[in-house]
C-alpha cells in the first residue's frame, strides 16, 4: 500500500495547562481535499499551524511526502497557509499580490515569474483585473487573489483557514466549487479548517470532526452523515431528532427499541456490541422521516400533531408534537399546477414513519 501524503502521529499541542490538541493521528492521500471541522477552540486551527511550523507539537511527529517536519521551519516546508483575512497588500495590484511570494524566489528568472503569476491569474479567472487593486475588486475575487497567489509557489499542500468565512451565502456557495475545480486542475493537496458543516461537506473527500482536541471520527462526507459513531458527531453535522431508548431485543436483524419520548417501539438497523437492556440513543435526520396525514403502512409509525412549520416551495419543515418530544420531519409539498402545496397544516393530526435502516442507534 502507498504511503500517505501526509502522516500525523499522535501529535499533541499544550499552552500551559491547557491542552489545545490532543494525541491526534491523521493520515491524508495526495490531491485530497481534506477538511478539519468542528466548533471553536476544538483544536483545529493550532492543528494547521502546527503542519504549517508556526507551531511545534508538544508531542508526537508530522511526516510530509516522507519527510519528518520535526524542526523544518516554514520557509523550507512544502506548504502554504492562506488565512482567513487572506492579507493581501492594498497598496499592491492583484498581479503583484500573486507575485509576492516569488520575489525572493531565485530559482526563476523574471520572465519565468511573469508567467506564473499570468498561470496563476488565468486558473482563478482574474486576468481581466491584474491591474486593479484590492479595494476595486470584490470579496470573492479578493479571496481568489489569496489562493492563486498561495498556489504560484506551487506548493504540496495547501492549508485553508476558514477560507470562505468572509463571503456572504451564496457567493460562498459558488465559492466552494470554484475551489474544488482550482484543486482538480492543479492536484494540490488541500486541507480546510472550517466550523461550517455544509462547507465541510461539500469540498471535502474526507473529513476530520474535532471536539476538544481530539478526533471524534473520520470519514466521507457519506460515512460521517450516514453512519456517525457518537450522540457528538450525529448532533454536530446536520439536523438530527435524537432520544432517549432502550434495547428490548433483537428482532431478525434488526434492534426493537423501546422509546418513551414518542411513546412507542421502533425497529432500529442492528449494532452486533449492544445487549439487551441497554440504553442508547435513537437518532433519525428530519430527511428521514415520512409525513402523511392517513396511517402508513411502515414498520416505525407514530402520530402526532403539527406545532410549527416552515415553507419552502419545494419542501416544507415541520415540528411535529408527540407525547414526549418535538419531532422535526420535512416533506415534500405537492404540486397544483404551479403552486405548491403543503401535506399539512398547524395544528393537523399527521403520522410520522421512518425505515429501520434509517433509525441510528448511538452508544457514546
Amino acid at each position: 500500500m502507498e504511503d500517505p501524503f501526509l502522516r500525523i502521529e499522535g501529535v499533541s499541542k499544550s499552552f500551559g495547562t491547557f491542552k489545545a490538541v490532543d494525541s491526534v493521528t491523521l493520515t491524508v492521500g495526495k490531491g485530497e481535499i481534506f477538511s478539519l471541522l468542528g466548533g471553536s477552540g476544538c483544536g483545529k486551527t493550532t492543528l494547521l499551524r502546527m503542519l504549517a511550523g508556526f507551531e511545534e507539537p508538544t508531542a508526537g511527529r508530522i511526516f510530509l511526502d516522507g519527510r519528518d517536519m520535526a524542526g523544518v521551519p516554514p520557509w523550507e516546508r512544502p506548504v502554504h497557509m492562506m488565512f482567513q483575512s487572506y492579507a493581501i497588500f492594498p497598496h499592491m495590484t492583484v498581479a503583484a499580490n500573486v507575485g509576492y511570494g516569488l520575489k525572493h524566489e531565485t530559482s526563476l528568472t523574471k520572465a519565468q515569474k511573469a508567467a506564473r503569476v499570468a498561470e496563476m491569474l488565468d486558473l482563478v479567472q482574474l486576468t481581466p483585473f491584474a491591474h486593479r487593486k484590492p479595494h476595486q475588486i470584490s470579496g470573492g475575487q479578493r479571496q481568489r487573489v489569496a489562493l492563486a497567489r498561495a498556489l504560484a509557489r506551487q506548493p504540496k499542500l495547501l492549508l485553508l483557514d476558514e477560507p470562505l468565512a468572509a463571503l456572504d451565502k451564496k457567493l460562498r456557495e459558488h465559492t466552494q466549487f470554484e475551489l474544488m475545480s482550482i484543486q482538480q486542475r492543479t492536484g494540490v493537496t488541500f486541507i480546510v479548517v472550517t466550523h461550517d458543516q455544509e462547507e465541510a461537506m461539500t469540498l471535502s473527500d474526507r473529513i476530520a470532526v474535532m471536539d476538544k482536541g481530539q478526533v471524534k471520527q473520520v470519514g466521507s462526507p457519506t460515512e460521517i452523515y450516514e453512519f456517525p459513531n457518537s450522540r457528538f458527531v450525529a448532533g454536530f453535522i446536520g439536523s438530527v431528532n435524537s432520544f432517549e431508548a432502550r434495547v428490548t431485543r433483537r428482532d431478525g436483524s434488526h434492534l426493537r427499541l423501546s422509546v418513551p419520548a414518542i411513546g412507542a417501539e421502533v425497529l432500529a438497523r442492528d449494532v452486533p456490541s449492544v445487549v439487551e437492556g441497554q440504553s442508547v440513543t435513537l437518532a433519525v435526520r428530519p430527511e428521514k422521516i415520512h409525513l402523511t396525514k392517513d396511517r402508513p403502512d411502515a414498520a416505525n409509525a407514530v402520530q402526532g400533531h403539527v406545532k410549527d412549520l416552515a415553507y419552502f416551495g419545494k419542501d416544507s419543515l415541520y415540528r411535529v408534537e408527540l407525547p414526549g418530544a418535538l419531532v422535526q420531519a420535512h416533506a415534500v409539498n405537492a404540486r397544483r399546477g404551479d403552486e405548491a402545496s403543503r401535506v399539512a397544516d398547524w395544528d393537523d393530526a399527521v403520522w410520522l414513519s421512518f425505515d429501520p435502516a434509517s433509525a441510528i442507534v448511538l452508544v457514546d
